[in-house]
């Protein structure tokens, strides 16, 4: 799609009359010098798909720095202009459609940091200032900690409406790529099998290099949810060749077929799989945790990291699952958070109140076995006299007051010591 979308987007900029002519050279230079570099940099004879994805944003990015500029000559700007840009962002007087403060002004940073102004002498204006003042480019929010929990997510594939639609969320939370990536699966992506241990069946995930953003690592990954291999198996079942045709901005009455091959799982996508998104959150309420924002694709991904950090899967088992590269510090946001619960200090003071009430009961167990043995003893002695003065009164035994024994004959009788088993009271002179 990226492939199709790439070369149209950059004939219009470049065909634009309304862009600084001057500066639509400086373009077709750079882009002249981003393609080739990225094929010899990932050994192809042509931009792939990835690629193109990222020129693409480049194309985006491009064309509105030079609105932001007032369309001048870029030969012609001074440090002070390349700073007010700057500040401009920063500040939040450039705003986004929505009327928001650009949130990742770093993407923006690297155009004019980089090749593309320094082919006109101007990048080190921008270099300079971010060296001198520290300008970070991107909002604290940006790297907070997003995700829902396990039951929160189940509420959100409740709402969903077709077993394609629950498979892409069932993915999404469980393997935990990228949206983008997850759509571009095909039949031959995914291989069923029974685990030796459950013996329940799941599948293996193959991520190939070409359907997965530049950052991340080609890998096979194990579904971890029955649910998972449940739906993965409705659509397996279901995948044929796409029917229908759409009409867009981009394209008029196209067939699908033509953008979906027939093995694909998913014959949808980015805008639709956000729109169902949307409506299946809202129907559950489901928010993020800590702060309440609405769920996107991207927080399923984070929701999963620290799902199975809960579950004490280590920090390398969830960097990898994730396709970071080892050196990666994003999991550490996630680790630190959780190594951070409110909740754990009262806790805490709940399990050491009940460490001592278990002790306390514990003690007050023994001291209650201890008396009830003691009164069972006292039972037995007392029983024991009773029939040995019963006996006595009947004639069978005599009492000897001297060794304070019952005898019958001049066999002693088994009796309990009655100075020990009873306790005389002295009598207290007035």
């Amino acid at each position: 799609m990226f492939k199709e979308r790439y070369p149209k987007r950059k004939k219009e900029l470049l065909e634009d009359p309304r862009v600084n002519a001057d500066n639509r050279k400086v373009i077709k230079k750079f882009f002249e010098y981003e393609e080739y570099k990225l094929k010899r940099k990932e050994g192809l004879s042509e931009v792939d798909e990835r690629s193109c994805k990222t020129l693409v944003n480049y194309v985006r990015r491009i064309k509105q720095i030079n609105d932001w500029l007032g369309n001048r000559d870029w030969k012609t700007l001074k440090k002070s202009d390349i700073k007010k840009l700057i500040d401009d962002l920063e500040d939040g007087i450039i705003k986004t459609v929505q009327g928001k403060k650009q949130s990742d002004r770093a993407q923006y940073y690297q155009v004019i940091k980089g090749k593309l102004f320094d082919i006109v002498k101007k990048s080190q204006y921008a270099n300079e200032i971010f060296s001198e003042y520290e300008v970070k480019g991107r909002d604290d929010s940006e790297n907070q900690v997003r995700f829902i929990d396990e039951k929160t997510f189940r509420q959100i594939v409740d709402h969903a409406i077709t077993p394609e639609q629950k498979c892409l969320l069932w993915l999404a939370f469980d393997i935990g790529e990228n949206i983008g990536s997850l759509l571009e699966l095909e039949k031959c992506d995914l291989k069923k099998q029974i685990n030796e241990d459950t013996k329940e069946p799941e599948y293996l995930v193959i991520l190939p290099k070409e359907k997965l953003k530049r950052s991340r690592t080609p890998r096979t990954e194990i579904t971890n949810y029955p649910e998972t291999a449940k739906y993965l198996d409705i659509v397996l079942e279901n995948v044929k060749p796409a029917d229908k045709t759409i009409s867009n901005k981009w394209m008029k009455d196209r067939p699908l077929s033509e953008i979906h091959s027939d093995d694909k799982l998913f014959k949808f996508g980015m805008k639709a799989s956000t729109l169902f998104l949307i409506r299946a959150v809202e129907k559950s309420n489901a928010r993020c945790s800590p702060g309440g924002e609405r769920v996107t694709w991207k927080d399923l991904r984070s929701s999963m990291a620290c799902d199975l950090l809960k579950k004490e899967w280590t920090r390398d088992e969830v960097n990898a699952r994730l396709g970071h590269k080892p050196s990666s510090r994003i999991i550490d946001r996630y680790i630190n958070y959780l190594a951070l619960d409110r909740k754990k200090p009262k806790k805490k003071v709940y399990e050491s109140n009940m460490r001592k009430m278990e002790e306390d009961l514990k003690e007050t167990k023994e001291v209650s076995k201890l008396q009830a043995q003691r009164l069972l003893d006292q039972k037995y002695k007392l029983d024991l006299l009773e029939k040995r003065f019963a006996e006595f009164t009947e004639g069978r035994s005599v009492f000897d007051t001297e060794d304070n024994k019952f005898y019958e004959g001049n066999k002693p009788l088994e009796t309990p010591d009655l100075k020990k088993s009873l306790k005389i009271v002295p009598e207290v002179n007035s």
